[in-house]
């Protein structure tokens, strides 16, 4: 790979999506998981694991509480990194660009695709906040679970929010060499052409 080459075919976004269906075809518990790393209005930097939410046009995208940290953070800095570790495959994948909300509609679908007890789980947490232990979780679920008993729908709680992750750059590793000297390359997003640089390991 040289520097600065032009990617054709289906681009990066399409590599990253093509790996992890196979990290998923392979067992890996990871496949469907991602570090998020957002930063907060301080500059302070924050990291947790989500799961990945394949969006329609083979976005990446997540869902969360609109009044957590990471939801906070995006809000006064929208540039976020994502981290794909798939172990199975020796393989990882950094996503370095924007998070910005998607519609209503979309997100409604995503949390109606939820199993019953995560929905109610999303109105029994107030995520990030301080609470004064477990007891507080469980009688917000208790009272979620009286409030939309079995057999009545759980409607989409008004902090409800999902994100798409817009990528600038992309970079690549396949580890597994014994020397260390793994393959990776970071492909960067200029207008709407994304060129390949390869690194050093």
């Amino acid at each position: 790979m040289s520097g600065g080459s032009v990617v054709s075919g289906d681009g990066p976004v399409g590599r990253l999506l093509a790996w992890r269906a196979e990290a998923e075809r392979a067992g890996d518990p990871q496949a469907g998981l991602m570090a998020l790393c957002t930063t907060g209005p301080a500059g302070d930097p924050d990291a947790r694991t989500v799961s990945v939410k394949l969006l329609p046009g083979g976005r990446i995208g997540f869902v969360t509480d609109r009044r957590s940290r990471k939801a906070r953070d995006i809000a006064a800095r929208p540039r976020v990194a994502a981290l794909f570790t798939w172990m199975s495959l020796r393989r990882q994948v950094t996503v370095r660009g924007e998070a910005a909300p998607i519609d209503a509609a979309l997100a409604e679908s995503i949390f109606l695709a939820r199993p019953r007890p995560a929905r109610l789980g999303a109105w029994a947490s107030h995520q990030s906040a301080p609470i004064g232990g477990r007891e507080v979780l469980d009688a917000a679920l208790a009272e979620a679970a009286r409030r939309w008993p079995d057999g009545t729908a759980v409607p989409v709680p008004p902090h409800w929010a999902g994100y798409v992750i817009v990528p600038m750059e992309i970079e690549f590793v396949r580890a597994g060499r014994p020397d260390r000297l793994h393959d990776r390359h970071v492909d960067r997003l200029t207008g709407d052409v994304w060129t390949r640089q390869a690194l050093s390991p």
